[in-house]
């Protein structure tokens, strides 16, 4: 990616991270008065349902872990320029782009945003490689735990979550690819035929909250949440909420956070198929997107569980919670535990249990043709989306108010 386009990036989300902790405590603060409460109370660990059999891996070595994100000093001494000395001419022109953006009317950026969204689409729909059976947008969320109202790593968070856009799809992989069925509801468009047509909107439940490590090969355990074509069912999702208990009283719970937005494609490769995708928002993963082990990119190898197949202990979905295919489904399984993705229909049912297993952390070298376009999608994509308009072409596509759904991890910010 050109380097200016990295550089535009880094700015302005150092301005909008400014912005978004102001009145807020420092980080580094917050870190550290999260681990004197967390030695106080050890031992009074919430436990939730593990549902993998993932190795415990080391950290990353240090040349492999991506940057953190950078504040605006940070910025200029990287341009070569102390930190107390104004910014560079080029660096002041992307700073007044955003106080320019920010003073735009919502007409303005309403207009910018729809014309944006219209070109997004239309190169979503272009052709696509023979052996993509799937391919859209994709988001990471969080919800923090329970009662809590600030989080600052992963041990705060309850359950991390894959979101899932389908705009083109493959029935099968030796048929033409039309729209998804989510995107033939959003137009009104009525099914041409009988035979079902895949794609819904998937939100998809991490095992063990973090994404399997690639370098590994790590195996992890998924589950489809909720598969639906109504964008409405969004909002509802990741709102929070109050609820009453009988032991407790009055509990909270708190909103989905926005960790990131990209590309991804679904792939029949070698026997098997791949889910891989493109972090485009944040450009680089910040520490925030490290500790749930989104990367710049992936692939993995994605199955779908048999559901009249039982389980190890402690794992999977209990009974009354797994799905229940229909017989064209049903059928294809032919006894066996698992099976690849041959039509992404296995993922329109809720409660449809997956297996996700690192593959590999360059896609074009896995994947070939398939992964240099998603590759080249995103490219397309972040030449359109400026990174101030990033979050106005996000929520537009969610159908999402800012404030339902907020948006600091995206800039490197715990929240």
């Amino acid at each position: 990616m050109p380097q200016q386009k990295r550089k535009a990036s880094t700015i302005a989300s150092a301005k909008i991270a400014e912005d978004a902790g102001s009145g807020r405590k420092r980080k580094s603060d917050a870190k550290e008065e999260h681990h004197k409460e967390t030695d106080k109370g050890k031992g009074d660990v919430e436990t939730e349902q593990n549902v993998s059999d993932d190795k415990k891996v080391n950290e990353a070595p240090e040349n492999k872990r991506r940057k953190k994100q950078p504040v605006a000093q940070d910025i200029r001494e990287d341009n070569g320029t102390n930190g107390n000395e104004p910014p560079s001419e080029h660096d002041q022109m992307l700073i007044d782009e955003y106080d320019k953006h920010n003073g735009k009317s919502e007409q303005a950026i309403d207009k910018e945003v729809n014309k944006v969204q219209t070109e997004l689409r239309k190169e979503l729909e272009k052709n696509m490689a023979q052996n993509t059976v799937e391919k859209g947008h994709i988001c990471f969320f969080y919800r923090p735990k329970v009662g809590t109202e600030e989080v600052h790593n992963s041990d705060d968070v309850q359950r991390s979550y894959i979101v899932l856009i389908p705009y083109m799809v493959r029935p099968s992989v030796s048929e033409e690819p039309v729209l998804s069925c989510f995107q033939q509801a959003n137009d009104d468009k009525k099914p041409e035929s009988d035979k079902p047509i895949p794609g819904k909107i998937r939100i998809i439940t991490i095992g063990k909250k973090k994404l399997p490590e690639i370098k590994f090969h790590v195996r992890s355990w998924a589950y489809v949440d909720k598969a639906f074509t109504d964008l409405d069912e969004i909002k509802e999702f990741v709102s929070g909420r109050k609820y009453q208990t009988k032991t407790r009283g009055e509990r909270s719970l708190g909103s989905c956070r926005l960790l990131g937005k990209g590309v991804y494609n679904i792939v029949e490769h070698k026997g098997h198929t791949h889910l891989a995708y493109v972090l485009e928002f944040p450009e680089e993963p910040t520490e925030v997107q490290d500790d749930f082990n989104i990367k710049r990119e992936g692939s993995y190898v994605i199955s779908v569980k048999n559901p009249e197949t039982t389980s190890p202990p402690k794992t999977g979905l209990p009974e009354y919670e797994k799905v229940t295919y229909p017989a064209h489904l049903k059928e294809k399984f032919a006894g066996r535990r698992f099976l690849s993705l041959s039509t992404t229909e296995f993922m329109d049912y809720d409660g449809a249990e997956l297996l996700l297993i690192g593959a590999k952390d360059e896609i074009a070298e896995e994947l070939g043709e398939a992964g240099e376009e998603l590759e080249e999608l995103s490219d397309f994509e972040t030449k359109k989306i400026t990174p101030l308009t990033a979050e106005d072409v996000i929520f537009k596509e969610l159908n999402l108010e800012r404030v339902v759904l907020p948006s600091e991890p995206l800039h490197g910010l715990w929240k």
